[in-house]
């Protein structure tokens, strides 16, 4: 099995989302509805989101189908995952990279495409989410966002890949991509969208970005950075900022006093990382800058948490952790820098949101808020839902932040049991059953949706060998103990693929089937367990697009 991920076409993705939600009320698996209405549509960068809320940066916003299923599970903002000049092999990204216990670990950072690549996905999520709102009347066309993410350093940002992949985000018409996908989209045939709509869709996917740096990177290279976008670029920009501005002993006494005392983390990236001073002056400056340039400019708190793997959760010496344990110093860095500009900062949170504290940020007046922990844990995209349904009531002020109330929320965050870390009982693994079905979590957490169960037969999961990127999220949550990426029976995308790989599964082909099977391969099936022919027959019939 590669660990390299593989995009779907664009017109088998949108194939898919269309018929798996006329047939199922779903799109990749996660049910779709119309979203609920909101007391009052957020403002933000020229539109009114129907939400503030949406997927972060990162395993949930990578590939196409990663945002029709956010969208269609009620998200309405989309941190793309961070575009940078190295990709793939060049990141050196060890596998399983994801781990989750009551928080979560991980050790993967950009996006593993290429930025040719990324703003093609970024396009199809696009392009397909404006046609399926529109055919099944999901929501309204203008009313979700795209933000763009880009790093590490200027030199890169400036690069030719990632500048062309900002300038096509900012207008694709020119994109061959977008071409072919509104071609593509023109010859399907739909119940309520017709062409002249297709033709409406706009190509302007982003006007705005969030920046993301190394840690230790300078106060002047980060502003230097946010100036070129705002001024050359003429984005709305967002600088996201790390944890680590609440100094080292703040950070410590708030982990011990919640459980995570065998939290490990030195003291080098809290001397090394923007010291606070100096980001209150740089934030000063380039609020300054972008209100000469009539554009937005804040902070995306915050980044994860540097810490030592010291238990072996995944390979290698140095990890990040986001989730619930990151909560307390991401809202004590919110409470620190909304009062250093008395509530005038703009500011975009993703740092242990969830369904507890969700509606106390959203209410301080912090939008929008972005969630990856919490899509990683069972039940997966469809806690997207119960997180917008929780801010439906909610009605901030949209041109300032509640300094009290994130001050409150900060300093409750000390003691909040909520937060403390809860343990958690995983049977010791055995020998899975065939394509395992026995629980829906596989299904539920995979972030590429990469695990279906198969139409027909009951307690039955396939693996799809495009999508999955060997991420490890799946077999840290598996409460039978079992690994579902590497157990079960796989559909590959093609013959070559499959003979390329190590793992037992098939390809479709034209006349049969293309099989490993105990690892011998071979087009004859006659031999092959009824229990399998069942399953590769009942896939077959599936149309899963790969």
């Amino acid at each position: 099995m590669s660990i390299e991920m593989k995009p779907i076409p664009f017109r088998a993705l949108l194939d898919q989302a269309w018929k798996e939600y006329r047939f199922k009320g779903t799109m990749f698996g996660v049910p779709a509805t119309s979203i609920i209405v909101f007391r009052n549509y957020a403002p933000l960068f020229g539109k009114t989101l129907n939400s503030p809320v949406g997927p972060a940066a990162g395993p949930h916003t990578q590939l196409a189908q990663n945002l029709i299923a956010a969208y269609a599970a009620g998200g309405r903002f989309f941190e793309l995952k961070t575009v940078q000049k190295l990709w793939g092999d060049q990141l050196g990204i060890q596998r399983p990279c994801i781990y989750v216990r009551d928080e979560a670990y991980n050790t993967e950072w950009s996006t593993e495409l290429s930025p040719e690549q990324a703003a093609a996905e970024y396009i199809k999520a696009w392009i397909a989410i404006k046609i399926l709102l529109k055919e099944f009347r999901l929501g309204e066309p203008d009313a979700f966002v795209f933000n763009m993410s880009v790093g590490y350093d200027l030199e890169g940002i400036k690069s030719p890949s990632v500048d062309a992949f900002i300038e096509t985000m900012k207008d694709a018409s020119s994109s061959p991509v977008w071409k072919a996908c509104i071609a593509e989209a023109k010859d399907m045939i739909f119940d309520v969208v017709d062409d002249d709509y297709i033709d409406s869709i706009s190509p302007h996917i982003s006007n705005n970005v969030t920046i993301s740096t190394m840690h230790g990177c300078p106060p002047e290279q980060i502003q230097a950075i946010a100036e070129y976008m705002l001024r050359e670029k003429g984005l709305h920009t967002y600088v996201k900022c790390n944890p680590t501005l609440i100094g080292y002993d703040k950070a410590r006494e708030l982990l011990d006093n919640l459980g995570y005392t065998d939290v490990e983390f030195g003291r080098e990236h809290f001397e090394h990382d923007m010291q606070l001073p100096d980001a209150i002056t740089m934030i000063g400056r380039l609020l300054e800058v972008a209100e000469s340039l009539d554009l937005r400019f804040g902070v995306k708190l915050t980044n994860t948490f540097p810490v030592k793997i010291t238990h072996g959760e995944l390979p290698g010496t140095d990890m990040y952790m986001s989730g619930k344990a990151l909560f307390p110093l991401s809202m004590h860095t919110a409470a620190l820098l909304s009062e250093a500009f008395e509530g005038c900062l703009p500011i975009s949170y993703s740092g242990g949101a969830d369904i507890d504290n969700i509606d106390k940020i959203y209410s301080t007046g912090i939008y929008p808020i972005t969630v990856a922990t919490v899509l990683l844990k069972p039940h997966g995209y469809q806690n997207l839902r119960k997180l917008v349904e929780k801010c439906a009531n909610i009605k901030p002020d949209f041109y300032g932040i509640d300094t009290a109330r994130v001050r409150e929320l900060a300093e409750r965050s000390t003691a909040d049991d909520h937060l403390r870390r809860k343990p958690r009982k995983i049977a010791a693994g055995q020998t899975p059953p065939f394509a395992c079905g026995c629980c829906t979590t596989c299904v539920d957490v995979c972030p590429n949706r990469a695990n279906y169960f198969i139409d027909g037969l009951q307690k039955k999961v396939i693996h799809l060998d495009g999508p999955c990127n060997d991420c490890g999220n799946c077999a840290s949550l598996c409460p039978f103990g079992f690994t579902p990426y590497a157990d079960k029976f796989v559909l590959y995308p093609d013959v070559e693929t499959l003979k390329q790989s190590e793992r037992d599964g098939f390809a479709i082909t034209d006349s049969g089937y293309f099989v490993r099977y105990s690892g011998t391969l071979g087009t004859d099936t006659s031999s092959l367990p009824a229990e399998v022919i069942e399953l590769m027959d009942a896939v077959r019939t599936m149309h899963l697009a790969t």
